[in-house]
């Protein structure tokens, strides 16, 4: 380590001599020279040829932003790199670059790195350098020697080579030898055997470790390859691949959907997806209710050593644990009332009683280890271990007893979730569990419910919203039915406070036609703003601000829909269900996804369509900027679906699926009594999942008639090359591709 910026440049030498010699362990080639198995970027501009990552923009095919190409195998924390790479000089401007000790945007872009970065460019005015992307920019220029001082200040420490010098080792238009070698603080690059940047980081924002990739630049075509890439850790390496993660529903606190960590789906490999494997378990049925959104751990420490492991709930207070890898049973836990006498109490088909809010799941400070939150019939928290089902925790009361809460979300230490239709006699409230003190919150009541499907959804506040229905709008005497609301924990004393809220201009007329507000938020990053996205039986959807939900009138959002359906102001079987989900593709553009059912409205068009939608699909919006504001311009719409249920996201594919549910309420002959259990089981179908491209919508593939079942209020997770579904005959399918 270089201790200050008064070292001669003898003892920067000395140090040069030490990092740049050759690590005592083996090197690992990280590229097998005639596939992309490892790496993850963009097919439309990388590919393999001639022993070579290629990577490649044309006239007819150009990039919007820089994208990248990024080695999964591991991380880079102390390492030394060397590969050989060569830049085409028909753009003069052409730029590249490799990335090191880095990290994803996914808000930016599904291949976006930002960190260090050893700079190539065909003119070889920065190759040698030392820069930072989407960073703190230069660091090291060609042939300098420089010190970050802890407050950021850059401070020469002396030249290593003079820039005329520097780019005198470098080879036009053939093959050229680039080296980073990387020990704590300081990092060294050499081009041909020639040192050309030196640099010390004291700063405290610097990156210690992260993930290693090559760079294509955004501009005028331009090719660059690499070839023969080999890396060294000091300490042992390579570090285990990440897994992928779905530890609650919806997939993060913010609702999105979107799996940011998927490697193994892509769209090309879509029509390879095929029944993995399904397991039958003997979970009872309640009312309509059966199974719960499956969540996923991808590398839990068992007593079988690492495993990756599915957690299922069953609405009769049970908890499966299931080998993602095998479709086996690894444990299951009931949670024993007997101290409450009769454990099976229910109130027809809206209040089914059990376990109605699917678990979140959480790591612990130990790696490998991780924790069930799960709230029981009798209103219990239990804190439960992944690995084998003990608890981890001595149960603690929640809330009242026989209720009807919705998916639990986790946001800094603290459990969240709603309830609705007063199941159980009790009010419909928002309830807050602080793991630290074991203080319940709680708030209400909003109008005569929250059920959105997926739970609250939370900001980068703490702020948690959820849509309202069955219930009247009157903020002034505290109610809030058919809208959204935000509320926050107070940090002193842990009460929950209301925020925010926001209502349709027609709330009025919505709670006379039952059009409830009634589905969970997305919440996302744009620019420098965060916007939320939400939507209800009428079938709008509303995009707003987290800053101020609704304006200063509490009714005005950034931007709503027109109808996408319900023409017939149908308050059962058409409308907007459940949730929304938003994700980013790899060119930067934010997407909003809307399930909905019934009939399109005979006046809502996209620029692309799948046929006729009667029973309902799939409505794909892109956000984007037009006439000083921000709108969600409808992209298409997908084939029709039984029932569209909220979709979910990875690696451009959108996987959603009809749930075959008969959701008729009211009939001729029965009227209202068409809405009992006997009667829309009986009516029920079966489930299919579809894999659309999130570009165009375009069907990649179907299940088809392989769910025998159907489901309600059930979900999708994805996660590490496999996407899980429940039905109401409690069985849980595994749909993937084969490792």
């Amino acid at each position: 380590m270089i201790p200050n910026g008064h070292s001669s440049i003898a003892g920067l030498a000395a140090v040069l001599c030490a990092l740049a010699a050759p690590p005592g362990s083996a090197q690992q080639a990280i590229f097998d020279g005639t596939t992309l198995t490892g790496w993850d970027g963009d097919p439309a501009f990388w590919r393999v040829e001639e022993g070579a990552i290629v990577g490649e923009t044309r006239a007819d095919k150009p990039l919007k932003a820089n994208t990248f190409i990024i080695w999964r195998g591991g991380t880079t924390r102390d390492f030394a790199l060397r590969l050989e790479y060569r830049m085409s000089t028909s753009n003069p401007a052409g730029n590249s670059g490799v990335q090191f000790r880095s990290a994803l945007l996914p808000d930016a872009g599904r291949w976006v790195m930002k960190g260090y970065q050893a700079d190539i460019d065909a003119a070889d005015a920065y190759t040698g350098q030392i820069y930072e992307e989407r960073g703190r920019g230069f660091l090291a220029r060609p042939g300098q020697a420089v010190r970050v001082a802890a407050d950021g200040q850059l401070q020469p420490l002396g030249w290593v080579a003079q820039p005329d010098v520097v780019k005198s080792f470098m080879k036009k238009r053939d093959w050229n030898e680039l080296q980073v070698v990387a020990r704590g603080n300081v990092i060294v690059e050499l081009v041909n055997g020639h040192v050309t940047s030196l640099l010390v980081d004291d700063d405290e924002r610097r990156d210690k470790d992260g993930l290693l990739g090559l760079q294509l630049h955004a501009g005028p075509p331009m090719k660059v390859e690499f070839r023969n890439i080999r890396l060294t850790g000091a300490d042992s390496f390579p570090t285990t691949p990440a897994h992928a993660d779905w530890l609650t529903d919806g997939g993060n606190p913010q609702r999105t959907a979107w799996q940011r960590d998927e490697t193994v789906l892509t769209t090309s490999r879509a029509k390879d997806i095929r029944l993995l494997w399904k397991i039958t378990l003997d979970n009872a049925p309640r009312e309509m209710h059966s199974l719960l959104p499956a969540l996923v751990v991808g590398r839990v420490d068992t007593r079988e050593g690492p495993t990756q492991v599915v957690v299922v709930t069953g609405v009769s207070d049970n908890l499966y644990a299931i080998d993602a890898g095998r479709g086996v049973l690894l444990w299951k836990k009931r949670f024993d009332h007997s101290s409450l006498g009769d454990t099976t109490p229910r109130s027809g088909l809206m209040c089914p009683g059990g376990i109605t809010a699917t678990p979140v799941i959480a790591a612990t400070t130990v790696p490998g280890r991780y924790t069930i939150y799960a709230v029981s019939w009798d209103g219990t928290l239990h804190q439960v271990n992944v690995a084998d089902g003990a608890d981890a925790a001595p149960p603690a009361k929640f809330m009242p007893p026989n209720g009807k809460p919705y998916a639990l979300n986790l946001w800094k230490n603290v459990i969240y979730t709603h309830t609705a239709q007063g199941c159980g006699g009790h009010p419909n409230m928002v309830y807050s569990y602080d793991l630290a003190t074991g203080r319940v919150g709680s708030w209400g009541p909003a109008g005569g419910g929250m059920w959105g499907r997926t739970g609250p959804a939370i900001s980068s506040k703490g702020i948690m919203y959820t849509g309202t229905g069955d219930g009247p709008w009157d903020p002034e005497r505290g109610i809030y039915g058919n809208g959204i609301i935000g509320v926050q924990q107070n940090p002193t004393t842990k009460a929950l406070e209301l925020a925010d809220y926001f209502a349709p201009s027609n709330a009025e007329w919505l709670f006379k036609r039952d059009l409830d507000m009634q589905v969970t938020p997305a919440i996302f990053a744009y620019k420098t703003r965060e916007l939320m996205v939400s939507a209800g039986k009428e079938c709008r959807v509303y995009l707003m601000d987290t800053e101020s939900i609704g304006g200063d009138d509490h009714r005005t959002p950034l931007y709503r829909t027109p109808l996408l359906c319900n023409e017939g102001v149908n308050f059962a079987s058409a409308g907007i269900w459940g949730a929304l989900s938003s994700w980013v593709d790899a060119n930067g553009t934010r997407w909003v996804l809307a399930p909905f059912w019934g009939p399109k409205h005979s006046r809502f068009t996209a620029p692309v369509e799948h046929g006729d939608v009667e029973n309902g699909a799939i409505a794909a919006f892109k956000l984007e900027e037009r006439d000083g504001g921000l709108q969600l311009a409808p992209a298409w719409i997908s084939r029709d679906m039984s029932r569209a249920e909220p979709p979910v996201v990875a690696n451009g594919i959108v996987f959603a699926y009809g749930s075959g549910e008969s959701t008729t309420q009211a009939t001729p002959e029965l009227g209202l009594r068409a809405n009992q259990s006997e009667v829309r089981i009986k009516n029920s179908t079966h489930a299919v999942l579809h894999a659309l491209d999130g570009q165009t919508g375009e069907e990649l593939w179907s299940s088809g008639a392989q769910i025998t079942s159907w489901n309600h209020w059930a979900g999708l997770s994805v996660a590490n090359g496999r996407v899980y579904l429940g039905t109401f005959d409690g069985t849980l399918y595994c749909f993937g591709i084969s490792p």
